[in-house]
């Protein structure tokens, strides 16, 4: 492997060329911080390294890959291609990876496969077994109800999100259409819709774990051979010919508009929800999350707050 600091650095993960910067931390040490994908420059959130969006240190001298900030962004490309990158990064230098997981993801995971995202993608799992959570059935009316109800509380805080994210691209002088809108809102879709809206009562509550702040991995080339054969599911939005976008001002008048947004939660809830019924009359938690939650619900979110179109 050879670095060098201060040298953006050229990689291709599934024909997206990504760009990192490198900062030459000690001499052994490099900090990686995505700077581009296909050429279009990546919008740093914020000053301060923990709010860089995609952040790995390489350490030469002690042969590891610490990952640092794992945030999907935009132009589309998912943490699991990042994922892809760093182990195939670490497998051809015979380099471990260190996690310090702050994911709010691996709540979910945990709860389903009893492993964190990192370990589930890393290491694998037997979808074979019988789970538990399997046994649940997700009511579409029951789910939909109290989505509808929990997210009466987390408007604000996320018209707040939304606007702060809004600002820092108007700021940066970064088009509406590369802006990542929904950045940092994730958590609060997750834990309204599926912590607290899923019938939990079979294992008594929300099955949750907590892991060790800092997790280690050996990347073997049986964990290669499965890393690299998984490939992200396209996000399944119903957006057609949406080539009309928003202003600035025509956003930011809609994300302080709470009836606006709970409207289109509720849409593209219901849209989302029936894309699933059709795949699965009967979905269970692992349905919600793998086919609902996350390649549907909050693409459509970030694409329908930029553009002018009707679903």
């Amino acid at each position: 492997m050879n670095l060098f600091g201060n040298v953006p650095q050229l990689v291709t993960v599934k024909k997206k060329y990504l760009k990192f910067r490198t900062i030459d931390g000690t001499s052994s040490t490099f900090i990686w911080y995505l700077k581009s994908i296909n050429e279009i420059d990546i919008l740093e959130m914020d000053r301060y390294p923990d709010k860089h969006q995609i952040q790995f240190h390489i350490n030469n001298k002690a042969k590891l890959i610490s990952l640092r900030t794992l945030y999907p962004t935009y132009p589309e490309i998912s943490g699991f291609e990042i994922l892809q990158f760093i182990s195939h990064l670490a497998f051809q230098c015979k380099f471990s990876i260190e996690v310090c997981d702050r994911s709010d993801i691996s709540k979910v995971y945990s709860a389903l496969y009893d492993k964190s995202y990192y370990k589930y993608h890393f290491k694998g799992v037997d979808l074979s077994q019988k789970f538990l959570f399997k046994n649940i059935v997700v009511k579409k009316k029951t789910f939909l109800d109290c989505f509808k109800e929990k997210m009466k509380y987390s408007i604000e805080i996320l018209s707040k999100l939304f606007y702060e994210t809004l600002q820092v691209c108007k700021n940066a002088s970064l088009s509406i259409e590369f802006c990542p809108i929904t950045f940092n809102t994730h958590r609060f879709f997750y834990k309204r819709s599926f912590q607290d809206c899923i019938d939990w009562s079979p294992f008594g509550r929300f099955p949750q774990k907590t892991y060790p702040c800092f997790q280690l991995f050996e990347i073997t080339s049986q964990d290669m051979n499965r890393i690299m054969k998984n490939k992200k599911k396209q996000p399944n939005n119903k957006i057609k010919d949406a080539k009309i976008i928003k202003t600035h001002d025509e956003i930011k008048t809609q994300i302080f508009d709470t009836s606006f947004l709970m409207e289109l939660f509720s849409d593209i809830f219901e849209l989302c929800f029936f894309e699933l019924e059709k795949i699965k009359s009967d979905p269970n938690p692992e349905d919600i999350f793998k086919l609902y939650l996350r390649p549907c619900v909050i693409p459509n979110i970030n694409l329908l707050l930029k553009y002018h179109t009707d679903i």
